[in-house]
């Protein structure tokens, strides 16, 4: 029995200290505050979409909102980009815009298409809800938020004995 035991304790695989997984970045909560209206951009991890009027609202992960025309289905017009950090929902009323931004939920006046207007921040709406990398298995570094940083992304990385795994 003794024997046997110590056979299968040396075939245990040791965790490597060091390797591949996801590690969270963050931005710090004075940039994230940082919002503007852009030329379009190229679309990078589409989400949540939204029609309004004659446009189209498409949320770009954690980046922004992508603005395009609609009026010609057949020939959709890229009009801008709202850079927006931290967001991940949109949704609109009465020619008003509502997103998140990290923890602030954001106003716009979307009445001049090109020229978008920020009217509203009502700061710390929302509490953290991405502590793991999404659609992800495996080892990762622990999200740590703070007062002065917004988890905006995970990225796969070298990783050092990390504590979270999924």
């Amino acid at each position: 029995m003794i024997l046997l035991s110590i056979f299968l304790m040396s075939c245990a695989k040791e965790i490597p200290s060091e390797f591949e997984g996801m590690k969270p970045y963050y931005m710090n909560r004075n940039d994230l505050r940082i919002v503007a209206q852009l030329p379009p951009q190229t679309i990078e991890n589409a989400g949540k979409i939204l029609w309004h009027n004659q446009y189209l609202f498409l949320v770009d992960l954690n980046k922004g909102i992508h603005v395009i025309d609609m009026r010609d289905t057949l020939q959709p017009q890229k009009i801008s980009f709202l850079r927006i950090p931290g967001n991940k929902d949109v949704t609109s009323q009465n020619n008003r815009l509502y997103c998140d931004n990290g923890p602030d939920l954001l106003v716009f006046d979307i009445s001049q298409i090109n020229n978008i207007v920020l009217i509203e921040r009502i700061q710390n709406v929302f509490q953290p809800s991405e502590f793991t990398p999404p659609d992800y298995n495996g080892y990762f570094e622990c999200a740590n938020y703070t007062n002065e940083q917004w988890l905006i992304g995970w990225r796969k990385e070298m990783i050092t004995n990390p504590k979270c795994r999924k």
